[in-house]
């Protein structure tokens, strides 16, 4: 009997060693934490580009470069971050399902303006063409500063051209944040983007003599004041610009004779971001004109032309603003008798869709 109680009493004390030993461990484990990797305090930024007429997040395949400007509570411009794909060498984060860019920023509050395009800004302002320049800023700048003014020269009729030398525009993307707070633990936004450059196609045709037209017989041009764009995505109504189509091409149809039945004008423009307003006056206009006979053959309101594209889409109810802002390729089709348009064909990039509109109707 006492052989067991001595046994039981060297089983107690070992268990209450053993025990303080692992609590002094855990007050170890508790005190020193050199071995720990860091807490990431970071703020990550995600973008996506499904603010468009498919409803599909396509930032991945549209954009190539993005660039992150930061500013304070006060709108005091702190700090910018970019990140570019760069295809030579294989290396192409944006192109990353879930990529993030982290922004290594001390607690607080901020708001984030995010320019992108197809290719690194820096390797947009290589080569020939317009450009969109932006402003550059230095620390404290107020948030108003930054601006993207699209490149322009002064003509002789008092309105400036985009000169794009035959090339189109590089594409815009503009998005900005709400106030993001900063805290202890990571935090993280998801920014959206809206596209700002267009495209449009033009094409002529005439109806009552349908071989007998060209591209070298019209002039064909876009008149609007949307040449800079604000931080907020506003247009800076700063001065009248044309844009010029950057392609030209006129197909045709023959028999098997090789007798031309048919041919069409074809004109390709690119431009910048279009604002519906209520005020027709104020709104961006299509000019077609005859060189030959110097008469405007068409002269139209094009944001509300083209917004009418929005009853393809009409189960969501878009307003005429945000249906321009979603749709990025239109094509119009002109049928004219003589220097007279009797109608236009509307069709955007949602397939097979398309809408005649008639002379009478503006």
């Amino acid at each position: 009997m006492k052989r067991i109680l001595n046994s039981y009493k060297l089983l107690v004390l070992l268990l209450l060693w053993v025990g303080g030993w692992s609590l002094a461990a855990c007050s170890m484990m508790e005190t020193d934490q050199s071995d720990c990797p860091p807490v990431d305090t970071g703020l990550y930024i995600s973008f996506k580009y499904d603010y468009n007429i498919q409803r599909s997040d396509m930032f991945r395949d549209h954009v190539g470069g993005v660039t992150a400007y930061i500013f304070d509570e006060q709108n005091k411009f702190v700090t910018q971050q970019s990140e570019n794909n760069a295809t030579l060498t294989g290396y192409v984060p944006l192109k990353a399902y879930d990529y993030r860019m982290r922004l290594d920023l001390p607690q607080g509050t901020y708001k984030v303006v995010a320019l992108a395009h197809q290719v690194a800004y820096e390797e947009t302002l290589q080569g020939s063409g317009s450009k969109y320049r932006r402003t550059q800023l230095s620390a404290g700048d107020d948030i108003s500063k930054l601006q993207v003014l699209l490149d322009r020269q002064p003509t002789s009729s008092g309105v400036s051209q985009v000169v794009h030398e035959n090339l189109p525009l590089d594409t815009l993307f503009h998005a900005m944040s709400k106030t993001i707070t900063r805290a202890d633990a990571q935090s993280s936004d998801t920014l959206s983007m809206t596209r700002n450059t267009n495209m449009l196609t033009v094409t002529l045709r005439q109806l009552d003599d349908q071989a007998n037209v060209s591209t070298d017989d019209f002039e064909v041009y876009i008149l609007d004041n949307n040449g800079t764009t604000n931080h907020d995505n506003s247009v800076a109504q700063d001065e009248d610009i044309m844009y010029s189509p950057h392609d030209t091409w006129t197909t045709e149809f023959a028999d098997t004779d090789g007798t031309v039945l048919q041919r069409a004008a074809h004109y390709g423009l690119n431009f910048n971001r279009l604002i519906y307003y209520s005020n027709s006056s104020d709104n961006a206009l299509l000019v077609v004109r005859n060189k030959a006979t110097q008469t405007n053959v068409a002269t139209i309101n094009l944001p509300d032309c083209l917004a009418q594209g929005r009853n393809a889409v009409e189960r969501y109810q878009y307003t005429p603003q945000e249906f321009l802002d979603r749709e990025y390729n239109y094509k119009l089709d002109f049928f004219l008798k003589g220097d007279e348009w009797l109608y236009i064909d509307l069709r955007i990039s949602i397939l097979s869709w398309s809408m005649r509109i008639q002379n009478v109707d503006f």
